[in-house]
């Protein structure tokens, strides 16, 4: 067993996201992973899939969902459930961060863009 503080464990900077790998193969976790991220106002995560179950609960300010056409207003307590490649973008429309964690089914998580090329991941 493993014992952090969420202080203690390294955020990563990225243009308008902030991005914190609570758990992962990396970390001793061997098929989940576990984010924290913030993103500033105005950003935006790149329209992605991922060949994975996701679970985002968002624990402050603004934001949509873009998914299949749709947008879904996020905000403090919304949980949004994705299925394997869906196609899905975070949009942060408040005036200060969205922040949210990101709980996906296998680690280390592939990601691909709408064509499907690759989108490595600093983390």
């Amino acid at each position: 067993m493993q014992v952090r503080h969420v202080d203690s464990i390294p955020m990563l900077e990225l243009p308008g996201i902030r991005h914190q790998t609570l758990a992962s193969r990396a970390g001793g976790i061997a098929s989940f992973e576990v984010w924290r991220q913030a993103l500033a106002p105005g950003s935006a995560t790149p329209l992605h899939r991922h060949d994975c179950e996701e679970v985002v609960v968002f624990t402050g300010g603004q934001g949509t969902m873009r998914y299949a056409g749709t947008e879904t207003p996020c905000t403090a307590g919304t949980v949004l459930l994705c299925q394997p490649n869906e196609l899905h973008q975070i949009v942060n429309t408040g005036d200060e961060p969205l922040t949210l964690y990101g709980i996906l089914s296998v680690s280390p998580v592939p990601v691909v863009d709408a064509a499907g090329a690759a989108i490595p991941l600093p983390w």
